[in-house]
């Protein structure tokens, strides 16, 4: 990683900000990773990188749902008793496109598009656990729009 990039961003005099801080995830693995398909480090592309995995745990999350209850006569019933929500509506929550992130005044935050808003009970719904895991893990911010 450019270390001048990285201060000049995220270091102020003697008061250091640093979106990492808190994160508690396999740094060598991740840009052991990001090395190995060309990837330039950056604080930016790190987040993304580990942005991304937490996406696919989601995706990976929502299809055990989908597996689950493939072959329930009622669909409907079993997620509504469940999950508090309808089959319909998990199976139309997509975390890769309604899920967003950014780095904002040295801290990581992501959130729902503007499309999703409105999803965000159901994303509470089927995910915060998960969600609530990745904030703890990585000092990242969920923050509502």
């Amino acid at each position: 990683m450019n270390e001048a990039l990285y201060n000049a961003v995220f270091c102020y005099g003697e008061n250091k900000v640093d979106p990492f801080a808190a994160c508690c995830v396999d740094f060598d693995r991740i840009i052991g990773d990001m090395k190995l398909v060309g990837y330039e480090l950056t604080p930016f592309n790190i987040a993304h990188h580990i942005f991304l995995e937490k996406v696919d745990e989601l995706i990976k999350a929502k299809n055990k749902i989908i597996a689950e209850t493939m072959d329930l006569p009622n669909k409907d019933d079993y997620c509504r008793e469940k999950y508090g929500i309808s089959f319909k509506d998990i199976d139309a929550l997509d975390p890769r496109n309604d899920l967003e992130f950014d780095i904002k005044s040295g801290q990581v935050i992501f959130y729902l598009t503007n499309d999703a808003l409105h999803m965000q009970q159901e994303y509470n719904l089927v995910f915060k656990k998960e969600l609530d895991q990745f904030v703890e893990e990585t000092g990242f911010k969920f923050v509502s729009l």
